[in-house]
């Protein structure tokens, strides 16, 4: 067995000491070889009689480079699991010119390593004392209005037949007819037979005026390019289906093809039944009374992950640890070659840091909540983000189901930072639960400008993890 020391050089910083002997690192390294002796074809030899000289100066030395870097590995963390060494980044070599390390010369080897290792900290401001705002939001009339309107609408069975005249929330089958400098259809001009067109997508406000007011076969003039609130590309790519090189005028000819209007669901005790079979709900108040129910459970939801961004922010400025910078400096340089001296100027190295404090904090949280997270939470929860991306259209369980969610999971590192996305889910509501709240009531219209105004305050561009561990 490797002898392993180390020595504080202060709370932040140590040098750990690894002796390998011949017996650590050299009968894997020969096992290896006799393995590599028999796989190997070389020309003229038969496979299994190449001479083991011959294949020590293939293989040698990167093999014992091998063994001698696992048998380290190994035993370095092993030795800091049971030491309870908190090491950040990885142990960094210390060069030392001397150590050769020569198949043909086996030797017993001393590596010394430095350390950054991670503060020993009591969590500051966990208390029911902390009093941050926690929203209350109401719901209003218009909420529940509104919400109704949306649910009739998604269960709704098709489109009314026979529609005539245009309404604000119709969707128009329109065709589009380039126009030449006079104003007629022009010939030979650019043409799109038939196109959607929801009326609250029209962004020019005379013709929004003009459709509203318009009836089955009514046609108008206009700038085609302000259709919509999008850029010329999109509108000649998504609306019109040109080719990158064709000219056209801009002005256009609307026509109303087809005026389509959804078939909304009635409000009655099936259609009660079928959104909350749970309940015995038969008339319309008693209707509107669950459905405001389940937007506050919505808008608390939503108060409650405010709630948890606040709680996030303060003990990151309550708990802002000290930790082995220039160690934390000096390992980033030696494993990421882009890495210049001015990224520790920047926004991004603060960022870096920023995620290390947390990454500390989170540890300490998790192991005094003793929350935990495995492969089946993560595997659940991306399920129900699934669910939810398709408005639970689609079967929970299935094939379908399935070939999404290994597509998503086959990426290592989705699943790392799903992971740890889950981790500071739990632990973020633990920690809301000991928390103070200073209960404030707002409308959903003033909770919407606060969390506007919350994302403004940050920067948008802060990069969550600068470097990749």
């Amino acid at each position: 067995m490797p002898t392993i020391t180390h020595e504080n050089v202060d709370e932040l910083n140590a040098i750990v000491t690894i002796e390998l002997s011949q017996d650590d690192y050299l009968p894997k390294v020969n096992t290896k070889l006799k393995e590599y002796r028999q796989k190997a074809q070389i020309k003229g030899f038969r496979p299994g009689k190449v001479p083991m000289g011959m294949i020590k100066r293939r293989y040698g030395n990167s093999l014992i480079v091998e063994e001698v870097n696992q048998a380290i590995g190994e035993n370095l963390n092993q030795y800091f699991k049971e030491n309870d060494i908190r090491v950040l980044g990885q142990p960094l070599a210390i060069a030392d010119e001397s150590l050769k390390l020569n198949i043909n010369k086996p030797a017993d080897y001393t590596f010394k390593f430095e350390l950054g290792l991670a503060p020993n900290f009591e969590i500051k401001g966990l208390s029911a004392e902390t009093q941050l705002p926690f929203y209350d939001l109401s719901v209003s009339d218009s909420d529940v209005a509104a919400e109704i309107e949306a649910v009739r609408k998604k269960h709704s069975k098709g489109f009314l037949e026979g529609i005539n005249e245009v309404q604000d929330e119709d969707m128009l089958a329109i065709s589009l007819h380039e126009l030449d400098e006079k104003g007629e259809v022009k010939e030979g001009g650019a043409v799109k037979e038939e196109t959607f067109l929801a009326l609250r997508d029209v962004a020019n406000k005379e013709l929004k005026e003009n459709l509203l007011s318009a009836t089955l076969g009514d046609f108008f003039d206009f700038d085609i390019y302000t259709i919509e609130d999008k850029d010329e590309t999109y509108i000649r790519k998504h609306v019109l289906g040109l080719e990158e090189d064709q000219e056209v005028h801009n002005m256009f000819r609307l026509t109303i093809k087809e005026i389509k209007r959804v078939d909304k669901a009635e409000l009655n005790e099936e259609f009660f039944k079928q959104l909350f079979p749970n309940d015995e709900i038969t008339t319309e108040e008693a209707f509107k009374e669950k459905v405001k129910a389940e937007i506050y459970k919505g808008y608390k939801q939503s108060a409650l992950g405010h709630f948890s961004n606040l709680v996030f922010d303060f003990l990151l400025e309550e708990n802002q640890l000290d930790l082995p910078v220039e160690f934390l400096k000096k390992w980033l340089k030696q494993t990421n070659e882009d890495i210049t001296d001015e990224f520790f100027e920047g926004k991004e190295f603060d960022a870096f840091i920023k995620n290390t404090n947390w990454s500390l904090l989170r540890d300490k949280l998790a192991e005094t909540y003793k929350v935990e997270v495995n492969y089946q939470d993560v595997e659940d929860s991306t399920r129900g983000e699934i669910l939810k991306y398709f408005n639970y259209q689609i079967p929970p369980y299935g094939e379908m189901m399935d070939n999404m969610l290994e597509k998503i999971l086959s990426d290592k590192k989705e699943v790392n930072r799903r992971f740890e996305a889950l981790m500071d889910e739990k632990i973020l509501e633990k920690t809301a639960e000991d928390m103070g709240k200073d209960m404030k009531d707002v409308s959903k219209e003033e909770f919407e400008q606060i969390l506007k105004d919350y994302q403004e305050s940050k920067n948008p561009k802060e990069v969550e993890e600068a470097v990749e561990a």
